[in-house]
């Protein structure tokens, strides 16, 4: 821990996994059936989160992941995590990131916006070959990515806030 900031190698499967588990103990009686699921392989492919698309049917698919601080992309370190519009692999679903967008307002929490080039994440390569039609990319700003990532406990938490607020409000 580095003050507001956490610090660790691979912090994007650790976090992802923490947010998923503070989010199973927040949702009591969801409206509609939700599936926290960590998935493997997602650099070589989404292998996991195809597999697991392939064999359930979805209405729709937000994926978890880290958005990476460099100069070439507008993201700001801190508290806001950052809901992607569109990444390498296409443009994520305006209706479901309204929804989202919608929930993090509920919760007080504010959001970045962004596109990302170089970027794929779970959702949006399901949704490239076909497995969902709505997906989502909520992220949390990270430095270093793939070396020794660093990223604000505000913005995970915020990620767990806006999810809650969102699992909790679907109909």
């Amino acid at each position: 821990r580095l003050k507001d900031y956490i610090a660790s190698y691979t912090l994007d499967n650790k976090a992802s996994v923490a947010i998923l588990l503070a989010l199973a103990s927040r949702i009591i009686n969801p409206p509609v059936d939700i599936y926290l699921v960590a998935s493997a392989k997602e650099e070589v492919g989404a292998i996991g989160a195809l597999y697991f698309t392939q064999n359930q049917t979805l209405d729709a698919l937000i994926a978890l992941e880290i958005c990476p601080l460099a100069d070439e992309y507008p993201i700001k370190s801190g508290i806001a995590p950052v809901l992607l519009s569109q990444d390498n692999y296409g443009v994520y679903d305006e209706f479901l990131n309204a929804e989202i967008r919608s929930a993090a307002s509920k919760a007080n929490i504010p959001l970045q916006l962004a596109v990302l080039d170089g970027f794929g994440s779970d959702a949006s390569i399901a949704m490239k070959f076909g497995h969902v039609s709505r997906g989502a990319c909520l992220s949390f700003p990270t430095q270093n990515t793939h070396g020794y990532e660093i990223a604000h406990l505000g913005a995970i938490a915020n990620c767990i806030e806006i999810l809650a607020t969102y699992c909790m409000t679907i109909t």
